[in-house]
């Protein structure tokens, strides 16, 4: 089998992205494969990757390519993906800018995702199903929660969140909360946090994955974001990106106070992390919890492709490096 490597801007480490038309169907099967695939790219390739991501060409008239993930894959996948997809010509060429339409199955989502000339950016905008209600998105079902002897914001729109105010952290400034040293000094305390409110809720009302992050207030209409380290990021993933949007959008979060003590506009969040920054645009109804969400884009992130890896091991599930299909044998 032939995958792609495929490595966005603020992650360190790439994604592998896989044709699903030759994978195994859903199941036992698929995971073996997808753990052989990152298993054996790791070991050969001396690359460990962040996500594998799934592609193929949309056989619905309405998108040009599905996409699904891995557990836990993230808006950087997603990002690879479209890299990829773009690389091997599934998406519309028709003008220098154009709009591919992607779906998202595994939360039928519709991506609408904008290419610039170079065909290295990539733009993503998020056009949910339904609207999403505010109040919705906080699975403690308020704006601010004590954990820990702290209060902080859950958040989950794209990927769940736990945001706290830098300054409770004992941080006061940019530099200070971009350093190395916070790692090593504070960013045990933040796992600790999203421990304990992982602890507190249960799976079946954050699920899995819960990511944290600190948050300051230290420019006119910007936000630092200083993200939990993780393997793989270094800035927050799309999905962070639209999350923290969406917090600093609801009354009474973290985000929210912080965002008006700066006087960021409701509909746009200028973004600033360790590896760079970002901006996030909504379309919201309003602050309150019965508000609505209804689309959230990400300005355009750079993406390198970095070329076709051979996945031994999983050589009965044939394809070319240019994605075309082969019979089985």
């Amino acid at each position: 089998m032939i995958g792609h490597l495929s490595h966005p801007a603020g992650s360190t480490r790439p994604a592998l992205v896989l044709d699903r038309r030759v994978l195994p169907p859903d199941g036992r099967e698929l995971d073996e494969a997808l753990l052989i695939a990152r298993s054996w790219v790791a070991d050969t390739y001396r690359v460990p990757v962040s996500a594998i991501a799934m592609i193929e060409p949309s056989r619905d008239p309405r998108f040009d390519l599905d996409y699904r993930s891995e557990r836990h894959g993230g808006g950087h996948a997603l990002l690879a993906a479209v890299a990829v997809a773009d690389r091997l010509a599934w998406l519309p060429r028709d003008r220098p800018a154009s709009r591919a339409r992607i779906n998202v199955v595994d939360t039928g989502h519709r991506v609408l995702c904008e290419r610039d000339h170079t065909g290295t950016g990539f733009g993503l905008e998020f056009a949910y199903r339904r609207p999403r209600r505010l109040g919705d998105l906080l699975p403690s079902g308020s704006a601010l929660l004590p954990v820990d002897g702290m209060e902080v914001s859950l958040v989950s729109a794209g990927r769940p969140y736990l945001f706290v105010d830098a300054a409770d952290l004992g941080v006061h400034d940019q530099r200070e909360l971009f350093a190395d040293a916070f790692t090593a000094r504070l960013g045990w305390r933040l796992a600790q946090l999203a421990r304990a409110a992982a602890r507190l809720l249960g799976p079946a009302r954050i699920g899995t994955g819960l990511r944290a992050a600190a948050v300051g207030q230290y420019q006119y209409r910007r936000l630092a974001v200083r993200p939990l380290p993780v393997p793989g990021d270094r800035m927050l993933t799309p999905g962070g990106t639209t999350t923290l949007a969406a917090a600093a959008a609801i009354d009474g979060t973290v985000p929210y106070r912080l965002a008006r003590r700066g006087w960021s506009r409701l509909d746009e969040l200028v973004i600033d992390t360790p590896a760079g920054t970002t901006v996030a645009r909504l379309s919201v109804s309003g602050s309150g919890a019965d508000d609505t969400l209804n689309r959230a884009g990400v300005r355009r992130s750079t993406v390198r492709y970095c070329g076709p890896v051979v996945i031994e091991p999983l050589r009965h599930l044939l394809g070319t490096p240019d994605g075309r299909l082969c019979r089985r044998r």
